[in-house]
């Protein structure tokens, strides 16, 4: 209407098919194929001084969530409601926003904090591993991040993840894969055992082992590559159980929760070669 068109005109189009209704009062050219892309944009144009949020704002860097639903930050004094689009009753920090096409959106690292304590818990869990792996979150921003939402909704489920992440991943990975070996009915194998050179000196401990065909399966915790200390440790001593003889599979947590099958495959095939 700022531009000239009389509330006629646009109903006419609508009715003639030219324009298309995309989310609350955006429209679209007919021939635009609506993504979910296009209803970030239009979430956020349908709700002035909004910023897109969560999932909204992961999608913005490229990054791949499972929630295809649109968030918004609208501040604590929001009133505009668009259905099927998720408001966040908060202001983000200043320095946290930035433009995307015109369009403002929260960082990098806050939009992976947003989804952790948004997404159901499981999910949360594998984004967190992927997140931490790519380098779309670092432990320091996390660690920090849980710290600013302390008191604040949100907060207990990046508690726990915090948890995870510093002390229990690898018991949780271990137990994963080793259900997985049982439910496809592979033996043979024992978890954390101490791997000895040809002179008796320990190389390394094993995740899980096949002795007889000395093969290691090694688990990378969420955070392995949060210091260049950790990789260097684990490098080495995968070169070292190599040296010696090992043959070494490293999986993640995204490989044991989104590909298990292909886990399965890969240790099988290297028992069948052995």
């Amino acid at each position: 209407m700022a531009c000239g068109y009389s509330t006629y005109q646009i109903r006419r189009r609508l009715n003639d098919g030219e324009w298309q209704r995309v989310l609350g009062s955006t429209f679209a050219a007919a021939g635009v194929r609506v993504t979910t892309a296009i209803l970030d944009r239009a979430a956020q144009m349908a709700v002035p001084g909004s910023t897109l949020a969560g999932p909204s704002a992961a999608r913005t860097y490229g990054i791949p969530v499972p929630d295809k639903g649109q968030y918004l930050y609208i501040g604590r004094r929001g009133s505009t409601r668009v259905r099927g689009v998720r408001l966040l009753y908060e202001t983000p920090d200043r320095r946290d926003v930035q433009l995307d096409q015109g369009l403002p959106v929260v960082c990098r690292s806050l939009a992976m904090v947003d989804c952790l304590r948004l997404l159901p818990m499981s999910e949360a869990i594998t984004l967190l591993d992927r997140a931490l792996q790519q380098g779309w979150l670092t432990m320091p921003d996390l660690l920090a991040r849980t710290a600013q939402r302390l008191g604040r909704p949100g907060a207990p489920r990046l508690v726990s993840l915090v948890r995870l992440v510093r002390s229990g991943e690898r018991a949780s990975s271990e137990r994963l894969l080793t259900r997985l070996l049982r439910r496809a009915r592979i033996t043979g194998w024992v978890t954390n055992v101490e791997i000895r050179d040809d002179l008796g000196r320990v190389v390394g401990v094993g995740d899980v082992v096949f002795e007889r065909e000395r093969l290691v399966v090694e688990i990378d915790g969420w955070a392995f590559h949060s210091t260049p200390d950790r990789f260097q440790r684990d490098r080495t001593r995968q070169n070292q159980l190599m040296g010696n003889g090992w043959r070494v599979l490293r999986f993640t947590w995204h490989d044991l929760t989104q590909r298990p099958d292909t886990v399965i495959a890969s240790i099988r095939q290297l028992l069948d070669r052995a």
